[in-house]
């Protein structure tokens, strides 16, 4: 008689699925390796597309809040954070095996029985109320008032309290574990996300006159910044790809004959005018950014922000050229040195980009999510 191995039943959380980008990559990656389980997935709404319902979620239904009900909560949602954390209190995630979730809000905020595994893939601990507190506080003039200040305290205890909930770490880069540890004083193990590698093939063509700027269009990516930079170099090409809500920052850019708005381009397109530029530009303050290693993969030279996830990814003066200043005057110094001495190992450039492999990931991930499980079960037959 054949051995029966049942079903392991899974929940994976995120805080909501919205745009296609590097975390819901991560969570289609993880829900991928675990889809011949029992999955159930929760998240404070789901607005993803059909096509990234396909890709990311294969299918799969998302359990919601009543977010999900709130008319353009998909443009809005950033304004309902101070309730967030009770939304998602409101999950009760009892009768599991195993709980996994990616967070770079408040995801690991749900209910549930401290006798289920809980492992959290964490992307950031929550931005506004840690580490760029500054740079979000001074974006608004709420963020200079009494209220925001006592409010960010009363998240922060809340954050570091449902922390403590989560039973093993892990940390998209070396960057984010020591963020962790500063702000829960919790050990994390870093596992680099995974990258789309082999989608983005390598070009060793000659490239065209022209740079690019790729990305969600959103205030913390400055590319309006670059933008900016470029306005001040009309001797220079600058291509501009992506969408969101913060496209009305261009309004006064348009007119500007050596600046190109492309606005939404699908990833065949999109690759193409990768592994044809000089170059791909670079300036949010990124915990990993997966598009950077991307980029790297078509054997595409980046020029990034020296900060963060680009410091573990980028070999400067090799794959890319890292900068310090973040400002319109560091971009166009880091492209007068780009000028000045052009990368052009197209193929070093690529090899740089494979150690971020999605096959790398599946191996590392399954490898640490195993290991807790057997951990996990030995500290529950020592009480």
């Amino acid at each position: 008689m054949p051995y029966f191995v049942p079903r392991m039943k899974l929940a994976f959380v995120q805080d909501w699925f919205n745009a296609n980008g590097g975390a819901e990559k991560v969570a289609g990656a993880i829900i991928a390796l675990y889809e011949k389980e029992e999955v159930d997935i929760y998240g404070l709404f789901d607005k993803f597309s059909p096509d990234a319902k396909a890709d990311i979620l294969k299918g799969k239904p998302v359990i919601t809040s009543v977010l999900q009900y709130v008319p353009f909560i998909s443009k809005l949602y950033r304004y309902f954070l101070p309730v967030m954390p009770w939304l998602m209190g409101r999950f009760n995630l009892k009768g599991y095996d195993l709980i996994l979730s990616t967070s770079h809000a408040v995801a690991k905020g749900f209910r549930s029985d401290p006798g289920t595994l809980n492992i959290c893939y964490c992307h950031t601990p929550l931005r506004p109320i840690w580490d760029m507190y500054d740079d979000y506080a001074s974006g608004h003039w709420l963020g200079r008032t009494g209220l925001y200040k006592w409010y960010v305290q009363y998240l922060r205890r809340w954050d570091a309290a449902s922390a403590q909930h989560v039973h093993y770490f892990i940390a998209n880069s070396e960057h984010i574990r020591q963020r962790i540890a500063r702000s829960y004083g919790r050990e994390s193990k870093v596992i680099y996300p995974p990258v789309r590698v082999d989608k983005f093939a390598l070009s060793e063509a000659p490239r065209q006159d022209y740079y690019l700027c790729v990305g969600r269009v959103v205030p913390y990516k400055k590319m309006d910044m670059i933008a900016r930079a470029f306005k001040a170099m009309p001797d220079k090409q600058l291509k501009l790809i992506g969408e969101g809500w913060g496209a009305k920052e261009f309004d006064d850019l348009k007119g500007c004959a050596n600046i190109e708005w492309l606005g939404y381009q699908p990833d065949e397109a999109m690759i193409r005018y990768v592994q044809q530029a000089k170059a791909c530009i670079f300036a949010a303050k990124e915990d990993f950014g997966i598009m950077c290693v991307e980029v790297q993969a078509c054997g595409t030279p980046v020029i990034a922000l020296d900060y963060g996830g680009y410091k573990e990814t980028v070999i400067d003066g090799a794959t890319g050229y890292l900068y310090a200043d973040q400002s319109e005057e560091g971009v166009i110094e880091a492209v007068k040195k780009f000028e000045n001495k052009p990368l052009t190992n197209h193929r070093l450039i690529r090899e740089n980009s494979i150690r971020f492999s999605e096959e790398r990931f599946n191996e590392e991930f399954t490898g640490f999510v195993a290991e807790a499980r057997r951990e996990f079960a030995k500290e529950k037959i020592k009480k």
